[in-house]
């Protein structure tokens, strides 16, 4: 009898699935998209590609249906339908039922498991925490520490001989994980006075290897992956980062406690940071966690890895982008230079939230480093069929939303595949659609930090420049990008 049910549920999932497959090859045909084969469908066109070369590819394959309806790829049995229409994104990202991330983002949830990655019920819970760390009220006390870290940093660079060629992005990336670390802990990690400490390290070539693995089809089985090199060192590396993080969560812990029988009504941040009135980030999550029966330490450590970062890593790389574009281009690194001399008038005070609404011309140069070098793309996953214009989406495909195609379109950018500020002109943002530009996503699942993270970008820059002038040996066409989440150098 036992068997005989077994058979019945088996054939019983077996027509389900055929139904639904059937479902989703009807209304797939209907989409535009390159020729497949049996089996591996369009895999062929990106065998033997490099990260960079599949973006491209991509690109490729979207420029030549861009007139048509979104274009479909089958990688395997998955389906891909490719999204890069400003009037296409406008639709989905006002979809509140479009916010689960593609299956891909799974990997990184052994490292990582909060508000960027996770989705459903558990990625509401989170994302209502990150936006209380980013609210208005609270992101203006941000600005101490920016300046504080941003003093750091040229105490560090100011070490460095006037001829000397160096990778400024680790200084960048421990200058920026002092910073969350202090605005969403309340710890002063001292990265940036530590360099022995692996922690920023392990973060960014983990970031690599996950992306690496993403990209090898074959490495997505674990009984694959946990077996090669690259899968023990990536799992070193992500042991390491969750004993980090797990030790900032302990260190908050006991100074709450210590805290928790002291009266401090000073109104700096320093104090509130001490204040247990003001809730951090951690707090909530540490909160959370004692609600929920069983949460251990890696469990919050996983959950606020996510807004470590996202606040740091992307912020690090945009800072190092705009460092060597203005190290290129002596014109912008004068404007900009000239800009800051306005405002400061040979003053070393801090900078201020006015301070940061005056420094236009930097900010246009922000904007044009995150069209370029944004995150290229990301993933949804259709849980219902969606109609878009005069085609229907079948449940069970991902989207593939082509970030890095639309900040390409001609139509849209007068120099698309060149570094062009002035793109940001107020006569040139008013000619383009809204959603031609989207480095922080719109829509339920749009970036809550990009306040934060313009903030401390403008502010860490700004540091540097009042100090310093910046060279490049690089050309335009010279770079070359690695795995990541962005394109990175």
């Amino acid at each position: 009898y036992l068997i005989i049910t077994t058979l019945i549920s088996l054939l019983a999932y077996f027509i389900n699935y055929k139904k639904k497959r059937r479902h989703m090859e009807m209304l797939a045909s209907e989409l535009p998209g390159p020729r497949c084969l049996p089996i591996i469908g369009n895999l062929f066109y990106f065998m033997g590609t490099s990260h960079t070369e599949f973006i491209e590819r991509i690109g490729e394959i979207g420029n030549a249906y861009r007139q048509q309806k979104p274009f479909r790829l089958w990688l395997g049995n998955e389906l891909v339908i490719g999204i890069n229409e400003p009037k296409d994104f406008e639709v989905l990202f006002s979809n509140p039922k479009i916010i689960d991330k593609g299956p891909l983002f799974s990997f990184f949830q052994d490292r990582s498991a909060g508000a960027f990655t996770t989705s459903g019920e558990v990625w509401r819970n989170y994302r209502r925490v990150a936006i209380k760390m980013f609210h208005s009220n609270l992101i203006e006390k941000y600005v101490v520490v920016f300046n504080e870290q941003g003093k750091e940093l040229t105490k560090y660079l100011s070490q460095k001989s006037p001829q000397e060629t160096f990778n400024v992005s680790a200084p960048l990336m421990r200058c920026t994980l002092d910073s969350i670390c202090r605005t969403a802990f309340g710890t002063n990690m001292e990265l940036q006075s530590n360099p022995d400490v692996t922690f920023p390290d392990d973060l960014t070539i983990s970031s690599e290897m996950i992306v690496e693995r993403i990209y090898k089809p074959w490495l997505h089985p674990d009984i694959v992956f946990n077996r090669t090199t690259l899968g023990r060192e990536t799992s070193k590396r992500v042991k390491r980062i969750h004993d980090f993080t797990i030790n900032v969560i302990k260190k908050r812990r006991t100074e709450i406690l210590k805290r928790s029988k002291m009266q401090d009504n000073e109104e700096d941040f320093e104090d509130d940071l001490r204040n247990l009135n003001l809730k951090l980030y951690i707090d909530y999550i540490m909160e959370a966690s004692e609600n929920k029966k069983g949460t251990s330490d890696l469990e919050c450590a996983k959950e606020a890895l996510d807004v470590i970062i996202g606040g740091a890593d992307t912020s690090a790389i945009t800072d190092s982008y705009i460092l060597v574009f203005l190290g290129m281009y002596k014109k912008w690194q004068d404007v900009v230079h000239k800009e800051i001399d306005e405002l400061f008038n040979g003053s070393d005070r801090d900078l201020t939230m006015a301070d940061l609404g005056r420094l236009e011309n930097l900010e246009m140069i922000i904007k044009e480093v995150l069209r370029l070098y944004t995150a290229p793309h990301t993933l949804r996953k259709l849980n219902e069929d969606v109609k878009l214009g005069d085609c229907t989406l079948p449940a069970g495909a991902s989207l593939y939303l082509c970030y890095y195609n639309v900040h390409r379109d001609p139509r849209f950018w007068a120099h698309p595949h060149d570094f062009h500020p002035e793109h940001f002109l107020p006569e040139n943002i008013s000619k383009r659609p809204k959603y031609s530009y989207i480095p922080f996503s719109y829509g339920p699942r749009s970036c809550p930090g990009s306040k934060y993270g313009i903030m401390s970008i403008k502010i860490m820059i700004s540091h540097i420049l009042r100090r310093f002038d910046v060279e490049c040996d690089l050309k335009f066409d010279e770079m070359k990008f690695k795995p990541g989440l962005m394109l990175e150098l």
